[in-house]
């Protein structure tokens, strides 16, 4: 069960920040912030990456497009998210994100309810040390997630994109 949020004002450029090899993550609402209702992560995607394709258990995510353009994959559907774009990647349907363009992508990742926020922190760690793939795998299990690698190879090689 949630609990109330709290008066929160989070300046630009302000927050937590979580880098997992190019992809930047600024918290800007976190689990203790909004009671555990939601997560809000600013997240800047350099030019033609891919954001690991995965699968959530327990949370829906919402994205909002700021600047750049960037392409989604949900479940067997492709859409492109231009600035102004909102984008809805609900929980138990695969999906993964990209940025094809030649200048950094950013966007506003809501997760609902909050607690993914978490696994990025953990995450961090391990991808820095270079940890086996097992680790990668039991960490994201611990978050109800799942990593769809087997999409990775078709969409590096479709949207000239790399992890």
């Amino acid at each position: 069960m949630s609990t109330p949020p709290s008066p929160l004002a989070v300046p630009p450029g302000e927050g937590q920040r979580v880098q997992l090899f190019g992809v930047r993550f600024r918290y800007k609402v976190d689990h203790a912030a909004s009671g555990g209702n939601l997560a809000i992560l600013e997240v800047v995607i350099p030019p033609h990456t891919l954001v690991k394709p995965h699968t959530h258990t327990r949370e829906d995510e919402y994205t909002i497009v700021r600047e750049g353009t960037v392409g989604v994959r949900i479940g067997d559907e492709t859409l492109e998210g231009a600035p102004g774009a909102y984008l809805v990647k609900p929980r138990d349907i695969p999906h993964a994100m990209w940025n094809a363009g030649d200048e950094p992508a950013t966007v506003v990742e809501i997760l609902s309810p909050a607690g993914a926020e978490k696994y990025f922190e953990e995450l961090a760690p391990v991808l820095e040390r270079h940890e086996p793939p097992e680790t990668y795998y039991a960490l994201a299990g611990k978050y109800g997630l799942t990593i769809n690698d087997e999409w990775i190879e078709e969409l590096e090689r479709t949207h000239n994109v790399k992890l």
